[in-house]
């Protein structure tokens, strides 16, 4: 976020012209040169905090987080109640995988703005790398009270959820996320595969029949569709979906695998023993 400042001096109004023109060049995506500008300001005026927090942004996005960080804790430093500043840090933080560091970030973040619903999000994307799990549902939850149509708070806490076997909770996310997105490929795919856990096959079919629509090349859906199928002895069935999703991806081993347990059932030995092989090799040789 790019912000202005007002000055009343003479030094502060030159820190504010390369200032300006640092925001105008950021906008136009000359990063280089608001860079030079801002730090210019800088140099002018070391307490000019937006300048800090907007190179901060542009390392960010160039994915120098060292540089970012730096910029971000100086602006920190400077104005100690900068919610932004903190948060951004954070995300900094979790690009570089210091999830510890990135999750403080995040609480200061929050404990300044109790409604900053990207900082409950985040956290519980840092929380759920840590594997604390309970944690990050907390987290996407608190999030999605915030704003009940974030769509990936509910499907980070579906898979959480999924990861936890709490199936029925999982159902519960993704079903939201589907009213918010019905479009949304993924999440039909994801409760498809919650229904699968809990043997509801049909259901499970219709969820990965909805994600292929959306998405004809979606290799999992097929490959789990056919799942569903050899569950219900739909032997037939079944190898169609896994020779779909080998035609998509024809290094996909449990694909291989599977259509050849499928043809076992069916009796033709050949064909199974053909797709066992080609499961070994995949497997062995990459």
């Amino acid at each position: 976020m790019l912000t202005k400042t007002q000055s009343t001096t003479l030094d502060s109004q030159d820190a504010e012209f390369f200032f300006n023109r640092g925001n105008t060049h950021a906008g136009s995506g000359k990063y280089a040169q608001a860079i030079a500008d801002y730090t210019i300001a800088i140099t002018i005026n070391p307490h000019l905090v937006e300048a800090y927090y907007n190179r901060g942004v542009i390392y960010g996005d160039l994915k120098h987080s060292h540089r970012a960080i730096a910029d971000y804790t100086k602006a920190i430093t400077i104005n100690p109640q900068l919610a932004e500043a903190y948060y951004n840090r954070g995300a900094n933080y979790s690009e570089l995988k210091q999830s510890h560091q990135a999750i403080a970030d995040y609480t200061k973040a929050i404990t300044i703005n109790p409604n900053l619903v990207e900082a409950y999000y985040n956290r519980g994307v840092a929380y759920g790398e840590l594997k604390q799990y309970h944690k990050a549902i907390a987290d996407y939850t608190k999030a999605i009270t915030i704003n009940p149509q974030y769509a990936q708070a509910y499907s980070n806490r579906g898979v959480i959820y999924f990861q936890l076997q709490k199936y029925e909770e999982a159902i519960s996310s993704f079903t939201e996320v589907i009213t918010i997105n019905p479009h949304l490929a993924v999440a039909s795919s994801n409760r498809g595969n919650a229904y699968l856990k809990l043997e509801q096959y049909d259901k499970a079919i219709s969820d990965f029949t909805k994600a292929i629509t959306i998405n004809p090349k979606f290799a999992e859906a097929y490959y789990n569709r056919g799942v569903a199928y050899g569950e219900l002895e739909q032997y037939k069935k079944a190898i169609a979906d896994y020779t779909e999703a080998i035609t998509i991806n024809p290094q996909y081993a449990k694909a291989y695998c599977n259509r050849g347990t499928a043809y076992l059932q069916l009796k033709k030995y050949n064909q199974a023993i053909s797709d066992f092989t080609k499961t070994m090799t995949i497997t062995i040789l990459g």
